[in-house]
């Protein structure tokens, strides 16, 4: 019941934080950059001026407006360092509006969380769009040149810049296009109203929505359970209301399309959480049932392939391959797919995705209007923002409520954090800040970066804080503050500071009752990578959060130190282990030296067996898996650390190493990659080598780098690879 006593304390409360929040006459505020192009202006004159007055009003923002009569990134960006340099009022963000000029890098893929395309592909596929070029300022970059038809100017990574992300900025993008026959003023005209709205009338947190789709995460269902459950660490407040947590799998239904759109489009649904794989104009919701006649397993063909195929240039060449794997693996017989035109290929949208997965046309077939607030789509390209439409831009410029969310313009990693820091909404932290920090160089906010909920009483002021606390104001509330994101996120400010130590770190991993705290501490320490990581790692893989023990799993394989083989076996042998974690220890098999490491597994199963039925078979079966993968690389490096591959084998096993170096190999393949006298090739093995900072012999690598980067005998590329390889490795 709510008491007399209650309300007055909660009006206390607001009255403190409206006070805390609102500054004096006079007193500095926070900048913010608003860069729009000159017809957008123009044409958005009244919306413009609106949102801007709720900026500055309702937010206090000092809102400097950027009219970009440039058209050329540099410039913009030479102007957003020129705020950001400001003694008063400098800016902490920047929303890029309307026609502004996309940035493709190329070089850069190390920044990504999975993007590893050749780039001897078409440079509009191969380069990443990123407003990192915008946004944070310790990346350099050298001009390559124009595209021809679109407004893309591509560029590369220089060596002389950082080789981490660390944005200065948090920044969005609000960039209608002309796509279904819309004018692309006309839904910014629109956009800038709902946003300005949003701030005028802001909500509280009310109900958090979370999806899986089909082959999210190998389907763990503990994984799944585990995140709900974070989902009431993130949101504690919510406990005692109806319908607050919400979570929907896609064989709740064999076709789970509606009931997902119906469950987005819920009024009070501030969060929604969806992961599933991806298109710029596709979400991949549901599997496709097994074909059972010619017209189902073409749809099959366009369900598991078509976006894929559609992209590729050799289009005969690609469908007859897949065909014939379809054929092979689920028993089709061949004639069904005879005969797969080009025509059939080239349609926008099969029956199996109007059926399995949502796509840009239902938007308007369906009527679909989403109201969820902030969407996040763990899924690849559906925020790419560049292309005439994409996914993410489909659900900001409806009439609905979404008013931001938060995609990736590339493909993305599975096995990532997509929810750090998300309870900070609750606490009224924008949604800018959500992305920046837990950045990759692909994935962007998609809308008004400075949306925000109404914070629920006694939050903290989380938006000043991340723009003015000093590193003293985070170790108190690290100390002091009960919720596990504040916790998190002092953790994560602190994550380079001595006030926080390795050992205190330690404690936190092995003794918060918080996922999110332990989480955040394991990854800080990864991160650090000191000389007891492969404790730390021991530690983690044996966490109560799934999360956690995935991250632990994935460092183990990036670390490859020999102290972990008996960790490993131990995850390998385990009856019960999560599905994602099985699988992804499975796959860390083929980085450990095959002897030790199959005796460790003997020794596992020998201790397990009295407690395991049929333990004959279950050693049988089990090291028949892990046969499939022990040493799968080591005679192939061999052989380039040998000299004894042909130039176009020794290029491919180059490009295979940024994923698949065995890290007790990374002092052969650094030696070889000082002596082999091949510029090109030299190039490739430094780029692979750079990918492997946690490896226990990385010193081997940043020293090879080191010596590389400043021999004067070496062409000047080689030299500029080895100081990115060195900086990303340090």
């Amino acid at each position: 019941m709510t008491t007399p006593h209650s309300l007055l304390r909660a009006l206390l409360l607001t009255l403190l934080l409206t006070a805390a929040l609102t500054p004096a006459a006079g007193k500095a505020r926070r900048g913010l950059a608003v860069v729009i192009d000159p017809v957008s202006r123009q044409q958005a004159a009244a919306e413009l001026q609106a949102y801007i007055q709720a900026l500055e009003e309702v937010q206090r923002f000092k809102v400097y407006t950027v009219v970009d009569r440039w058209g050329v990134p540099d410039s913009i960006r030479r102007e957003l360092i020129r705020l950001h340099q400001l003694k008063r009022n400098p800016i902490v963000g920047v929303v890029l509006i309307g026609d502004i000029p996309v940035a493709m890098v190329r070089d850069a893929q190390h920044l990504c969380s999975a993007f590893k395309m050749s780039q001897e592909q078409p440079w509009r596929e191969s380069s990443v769009p990123t407003d990192r070029f915008y946004d944070d300022f310790g990346l350099q970059y050298e001009f390559l040149k124009r595209d021809s038809t679109a407004p893309y100017f591509y560029y590369s990574l220089k060596a002389e810049g950082n080789q981490q992300i660390r944005p200065a900025l948090f920044s969005g993008r609000i960039r209608p296009t002309d796509a279904g026959g819309t004018s692309r003023y006309g839904k910014l005209r629109a956009y800038l109203a709902k946003a300005a709205e949003a701030k005028r009338r802001p909500e509280p947190v009310k109900a958090v929505f979370v999806f899986t789709g089909s082959g999210s995460l190998s389907e763990s269902k503990r994984a799944h359970i585990d995140e709900l459950y974070a989902m009431r660490e993130h949101f504690p407040s919510l406990a005692g209301s109806t319908g607050a947590y919400s979570y929907m799998d896609y064989s709740d239904e064999p076709y789970i399309k509606q009931r997902l759109m119906n469950e987005m489009m819920r009024p009070d649904l501030s969060i929604g959480l969806m992961h599933h794989h991806g298109d710029a104009g596709t979400q991949y919701l549901s599997s496709y049932p097994k074909p059972s006649d010619a017209r189902e397993a073409k749809e099959y063909l366009l369900h598991c392939y078509g976006e894929r195929l559609r992209r590729a240039h050799r289009y005969k060449e690609r469908i007859d391959s897949v065909k014939e794997v379809l054929c092979r693996r689920d028993g089709i017989p061949a004639g069904w797919l005879d005969p797969m035109t080009e025509h059939e290929l080239d349609l926008q949208d099969s029956a199996a995705d109007s059926r399995m997965n949502l796509t840009l046309p239902d938007f308007a077939r369906w009527g679909y209007r989403p109201n969820c607030r902030l969407a996040i789509y763990d899924a690849c390209y559906n925020g790419s923002f560049h292309r005439d439409d994409c996914i993410a831009n489909e659900y900001i410029f409806q009439p609905g409520k979404t008013i931001a969310g938060i995609g990736a313009t590339v493909n993305v990693l599975q096995d990532k954090w997509p929810d750090r820091y998300l309870g900070l909404m609750a606490q009224g932290m924008m949604a800018g800040y959500l992305n920046m920090y837990n950045i990759d160089l692909e994935t962007h906010v998609i809308g008004d970066p400075t949306f925000a909920f109404a914070p629920e009483p006694g939050s903290i002021d989380i938006n000043g804080l991340l723009a003015t606390a000093k590193p003293n104001d985070w170790l108190r509330l690290l100390e002091t503050n009960p919720h596990p994101d504040v916790q998190a996120m002092a953790i994560g400010q602190l994550k380079d500071s001595r006030l926080l130590s390795d050992a205190r770190l330690e404690g936190l991993l092995r003794r918060s009752a918080s996922a999110q705290v332990r989480l955040q501490a394991f990854v800080t320490l990864r991160d650090r990578n000191g000389a007891g990581l492969a404790d730390v790692i021991r530690i983690a893989a044996s966490d109560n959060f799934e999360l956690t023990q995935r991250f632990a799993v994935n460092a183990l394989t990036k670390c490859g130190d020999p102290q972990l083989i008996p960790t490993l076996a131990q995850l390998l042998t385990a009856p019960n282990t999560s599905a994602r974690v099985a699988f992804n220890a499975m796959q860390a098999v083929q980085f450990f030296p095959e002897g030790e490491l199959i005796a460790a597994v003997n020794r596992c199963i020998d201790d397990r067996a009295p407690y395991v039925v049929a333990p004959d078979s279950y050693r049988k079966q089990l090291l028949e898996e892990i046969s499939k993968y022990a040493g799968r690389w080591t005679g192939s490096i061999g052989q380039l650390c040998r000299g004894e591959l042909s130039p176009r084998k020794a290029s491919a096993q180059a490009g295979f190493m940024k994923i698949y170096l065995p890290p007790w190999m990374a002092g052969q393949v650094a030696a070889y990659t000082e002596q082999c006298g091949d510029t090109a090739l030299q190039r490739q093995l430094l780029q692979a080598l750079g990918w492997h900072r946690l490896a226990y012999r990385h010193a081997d690598i940043r020293e090879t780098a080191r010596r590389m980067s400043g021999n004067p005998c070496l062409p000047g590329e080689v030299r500029r690879e080895a100081l990115k390889t060195w900086k990303r490795i340090k």
